[in-house]
């Protein structure tokens, strides 16, 4: 007892690992499952990767090429360019470069804005090929003139056809903006070259180029280009960065599909960037050099007057000159007015400059402190920091938006500069008082000493001390001009060129023909194949072998192939066929099933009708009795009945008639065209086939067919439907279930292995049947290798028998 235990235990284990082993066995990937899944459906295959080669012709046909053009500039962070401060210190020293900020500037709108409007882009022309439109840029048929009084629309094409040397075709087809209201607009006219065309919508006039020899057929459009748009568009598609994090290399790239135009774009930008950089760098001189000339304007007429007013005193009163008391007060008087003159006007400077800071005015236009001769290093530095950081933020802010970092950063820099420069400012200011009340006070004393002079003398001496400071101050601003001249002329960028955009440098950036050629080969199979391989996961019928070894351990007997013959006798109508192979195999197969030379009766069986349990029944009948076996072969189908039909036998005898005693043994068998092979048809439907196939009568008839016949072959009702097939499969040596290739389904193994696993019908194998070339894995293969084989050795052999009947003949003549 304690062993019969333990064998059932350890049978359950058994069955359990292996259940686990037909589940790892499912979830593992098979790569040959999938390429027959595949192969089997090769026409989808083969004409989905042609729509997908010819779709990706067609998109490299359509599809504009895009290139990336690329230009190199040096943008030194300390600024070193050539001034005139070691020369004359003047004070103008150009400030320190964040590296950062000058890209930003060099991509603001400003500057692109400044690029386009050099270039004048208003027009670009397109022509048409085969496939598509190309720009034509530098290439442009014709030259288009506007009247200044109108503004054509923009963004909309505009096609040209020229039709005589004088003539052309102008239409339109889309939407506008015109007077603020979107409108379709749809028009087709004749033009003349030379000559104005004028609608409610355009006014131009085309010119024809001297180099546009002949473009009539040709197809031509053109656009009007929208400033602001165009400048958004460069301004997404312009990238400048740091070659490097350790150098000052700045590289400027932009794509497009014309690389001439792109090319010329870059280069300009680099200009107008140098140009406005220079700009920035004179802006303090030229402010100082504007401050000058107004200055020396209002001096000029004072000294011109004074002087006049000098020599008419000396002339009225014939004094020569002064004497020596006279001339020691002048001179005395003459130094402090000179400073007194000097320390107001440094003074006023100030006060000019705080006022702005605290009116947060126009900072560009604060004059540099060395005009004015102030030698403040610190103070000079503050003003033009300023007036630099101002002209940056200016600039920056054309295109950044209020919370841009730079900006941002701009700012914070912005008011560090002006708490630093105010804070400078007001001690100035003190120091500057304090220094012109002690010179009025000097002056007061001095003063005191020239009212004791003659009236004469002191008058003389007030004159000519007038003179003598306003040709002071003359002189002074006449040399501050020079040098903020010298300064003007010197000054030059120190940005340089290293690599300028070149066309023939462009690279593409788009795929190549190539690699989009085997995209549109790799979608044209992926969409098929995923399709069908999602078709196949959901699909629950049996499509190949591993689909039967995966969800059983049972035996597979045999792979039956697809017939394409009309009869049901296939072995017996086409022994050297593949199918018969196939059926040559399963009899190999069953002699290592039925190894007791007792063994001798086989059910046959399906879960469902139609997987051609009859079929199977009738041809491994032939092919058994076709090695000299004899057989029988019984229709235990009573519900259903189809044996006697194939064989053209009445039904009135059969199983059902000699199970109820009706008819003896000898009277309900019949034989049949293939030799060595009878037939017990199941005769007529009785009422309870269970209940008949349940009798001892149907274990004597067995027995009685053992001793008569090499093998018995039962051919079963559905198991799946009813239970005759279990009742009969019991007094069975063998049951081999039926399951047909794209019929059958994975579930209906799960009803064999429990008929296994419960001993319903012991001895279980199966067959599948039916299979398509292509479709089962490797099973099919050698059926068909023996079809091809088939092909040359028999008809070698058929060959050889027709030379022998034809030299028998040829002896018997």
């Amino acid at each position: 007892m304690l062993k019969d235990n333990f064998l059932t235990l350890k049978n359950c284990i058994m069955k359990f690992d292996s259940k686990n082993d037909l589940i790892q066995q499912e979830e593992t990937l098979n790569y040959k499952k999938i390429m027959y899944q595949l192969l089997g459906h090769w026409y989808w295959l083969l004409l989905f990767g042609a729509l997908g080669l010819g779709g990706a012709y067609a998109y490299l046909q359509f599809k504009k090429p895009v290139f990336s053009i690329s230009s190199t500039i040096l943008i030194p962070e300390e600024s070193k360019g050539f001034n005139m401060k070691e020369l004359f210190d003047v004070g103008l020293e150009q400030g320190y470069t964040k590296i950062n900020n000058q890209i930003e500037i060099l991509k603001s709108s400003y500057t692109i804005k400044e690029t386009l409007l050099r270039l004048n882009w208003r027009t670009s022309w397109y022509k048409k090929n085969i496939f598509r439109w190309n720009g034509v840029y530098k290439s442009e048929p014709y030259d288009v003139q506007e009247p200044r009084n109108f503004i054509n629309p923009a963004g909309i094409k505009i096609f040209i056809t020229p039709q005589t040397d004088n003539f052309y075709t102008v239409s339109v087809d889309g939407k506008l903006n015109f007077k603020g209201e979107k409108m379709d607009v749809k028009f087709e006219n004749r033009g003349e070259f030379g000559l104005p065309f004028k609608n409610e919508y355009f006014n131009f006039t085309l010119l024809k180029k001297v180099t546009n020899f002949d473009s009539s057929g040709e197809q031509y459009y053109f656009v009007f280009n929208d400033l602001k748009q165009t400048t958004r568009d460069y301004q997404d598609r312009l990238n400048a960065t740091l070659k490097d994090e350790f150098s000052d290399i700045v590289v400027c790239s932009i794509s497009g599909e014309e690389p001439g135009k792109e090319s010329d774009f870059l280069n300009e930008l680099i200009e107008v960037y140098i140009a406005q950089k220079i700009n920035l760098q004179n802006e303090a001189q030229r402010r100082s050099l504007e401050f000058i000339n107004a200055q020396l304007s209002g001096i000029s007429d004072s000294l011109d007057i004074a002087g006049d007013k000098f020599t008419a005193f000396r002339s009225k009163n014939t004094i020569i000159d002064l004497g020596a008391e006279g001339n020691l007060v002048m001179n005395n008087l003459k130094e402090i007015e000179s400073e007194r003159a000097k320390s107001q006007i440094q003074l006023d400077y100030f006060q000019d400059v705080l006022s702005y800071l605290e009116e947060s005015g126009d900072l560009t236009k604060i004059v540099s402190p060395s005009v004015v001769g102030i030698q403040d290093a610190s103070l000079n530095m503050l003003v033009m920091k300023m007036g630099e950081l101002y002209n940056r933020r200016q600039i920056i802010s054309f295109s950044a938006k209020p919370n841009n970092p730079t900006l941002v950063l701009l700012d914070k820099e912005l008011a560090q500069n002006r708490n630093r420069l105010n804070e400078n400012l007001r001690n100035l200011i003190a120091n500057a008082t304090k220094s012109i009340n002690s010179l009025k006070d000097r002056q007061d004393r001095i003063n005191f000493q020239l009212n004791k002079l003659p009236a004469k003398e002191q008058q003389m001496i007030n004159i000519q001390r007038q003179y003598n400071l306003t040709n002071e101050i003359y002189t002074f601003l006449l040399q501050k001009r020079a040098e903020t001249n010298i300064a003007l002329a010197s000054s030059i960028s120190d940005v340089q060129i290293i690599e300028s955009a070149d066309p023939e440098a462009a690279k593409s950036i788009s795929l190549s023909g190539k690699i989009i050629l085997f995209l549109g080969l790799f979608l044209g199979l992926a969409i098929p194949s995923a399709i069908i391989l999602l078709i196949n996961f959901f699909d629950n019928r049996i499509l190949n072998q591993e689909d039967v070894e995966n969800h059983t351990q049972l035996p597979i007997l045999g792979n039956i192939m697809h017939s394409t013959f009309g009869s049901e006798l296939t072995v017996f109508g086409n022994p050297k066929s593949n199918i018969a192979e196939s059926f040559r195999d399963l009899r190999t197969n069953l002699e290592f099933m039925l190894t007791n030379p007792q063994s001798k009766v086989i059910s046959i069986h399906s879960t469902n009708p139609g997987e051609g349990k009859s079929y199977i029944t009738i041809n491994l009948g032939t092919i058994l009795a076709m090695n000299n076996n004899k057989v029988l072969l019984i229709g235990a189908d009573m519900r259903k009945p189809k044996l006697h039909k194939i064989f053209n036998i009445e039904n009135k005898k059969g199983l059902s008639t000699y199970l109820i005693g009706y008819d003896t043994f000898e009277q309900v068998i019949f034989p049949t065209e293939v030799d060595n092979m009878w037939v017990m048809p199941s005769g007529p439907i009785p009422p309870n086939p269970s209940e008949i196939l349940s009798k001892p009568v149907m274990k004597n008839l067995i027995e009685l067919a053992r001793r008569k016949f090499d093998y018995i072959i039962l051919d079963n009702a559905p198991v799946a439907l009813v239970t005759d097939g279990i009742i009969a499969g019991r007094l069975s040596d063998l049951n081999i279930f039926i399951l047909r290739f794209g019929l059958s389904h994975k579930h209906q193994l799960e009803l064999i292995n429990q008929y296994d696993d419960t001993k319903k019908v012991a001895n279980i194998g199966i067959i599948v049947n039916d299979i398509k070339a292509n479709s089962f894995g490797k099973s099919y293969y050698k059926y068909y290798q023996y079809e091809a084989y088939k092909k040359t050795y028999y008809t070698d052999e058929e060959l050889e028998k027709k030379t022998r009947r034809k030299k028998k003949v040829k002896d018997g003549a």
